[in-house]
């Protein structure tokens, strides 16, 4: 089991303006940096959250079948399934037809699941030893707007840390722990307990 980043999101839930009035920074001088922070504090906010914020094309790979009659997929905010395929023995690939073979329950900002129809059974047959199942999906929000603002607020707490200290941390002379405490409090409600 694993996933494959295979389009990565074209915006970030904070803009570089929005990042620059949060960091009372006026010049343009810093802003390839504070776009590569952003990502950075965007990337560490997904970790924590177990989510993808806005959208992003993903592999989810699976080396069976499961017992049950559905499987959940990773990340919440399930926009739609693009494909789900799998490999025989042989390496042979067969794409699954789309209520036929499966259906998708997106589950609004959970993760959603692929489910089997009414009386449906997973493919038979011995599989390839190794990514036998891959499913090809999008997920995240569709908006930066749509992004809750306690994920932005966590977003911004981090990219000022990491703007500020551009270093190694110090405790004291104005510089407080209790920014990371801060940031997981605000990411509690949104983290998936699921992956």
């Amino acid at each position: 089991m694993g996933w494959t980043l295979v389009t990565a999101p074209t915006k970030e839930p904070v803009t570089l303006p929005e990042a620059k009035l949060h960091l009372r920074v006026d010049g343009t001088d810093d802003d390839d940096l504070i776009n590569a922070l952003i990502t950075t504090a965007r990337v560490h906010v997904e970790s924590i959250t177990r989510r993808k914020l806005l959208t992003q094309t993903w592999d989810y790979t699976l080396s069976d079948w499961p017992c049950a009659a559905a499987f959940k997929l990773p990340f919440g905010n399930l926009q739609n399934v693009t494909s789900v395929k799998w490999k025989d023995e042989d390496g042979t690939e067969t794409t699954l037809t789309p209520t036929t073979d499966y259906l998708v329950e997106t589950n609004g900002s959970e993760c959603g699941r692929i489910v089997l129809p009414y009386g449906g059974t997973w493919p038979s047959g011995t599989l390839y030893p190794s990514n036998a199942i891959t499913v090809r999906y999008v997920c995240g929000w569709t908006t930066d707007e749509n992004v809750p603002y306690p994920i932005k607020a966590a977003i911004k707490l981090l990219l000022t840390k990491l703007y500020e200290s551009r270093g190694e941390d110090t405790v004291g002379a104005g510089q407080t722990v209790h920014e990371d405490k801060t940031m997981l409090l605000l990411l509690q409600p949104y983290r998936l307990w699921d992956f």
